[in-house]
């Protein structure tokens, strides 16, 4: 048998919503399987704003960087198009 110790909570907790789709409770099971995905989402979404973090406060100030943070000029609107007349 699998050491539960060291499964994570997430995994235990798809696998009780994959038994409670087999028992037939379908908005439980997906209720508890989204919960899980939302949970491991956050959990992404921390680890990559903490990557962010650690990678721009190492990485020396470039002329790509300056460039990218120029506001863009304004857009360059292209003439009107006179009508052709057909005679």
């Amino acid at each position: 048998m699998k050491d539960k110790a060291n499964t994570p909570q997430g995994f235990i907790e798809m696998e009780e919503a994959r038994r409670l789709m087999d028992q037939g409770h379908y908005q439980e099971s997906l209720i508890l399987a989204l919960d899980v995905l939302l949970q491991e989402l956050d959990s992404l979404r921390s680890s990559l704003l903490a990557l962010q973090t650690v990678t721009l406060a190492e990485l020396p100030a470039s002329p790509l960087l300056a460039r990218e943070e120029q506001p863009h000029p304004e857009p360059c609107w292209l003439p009107a198009v006179k009508p052709r007349v057909l005679h």
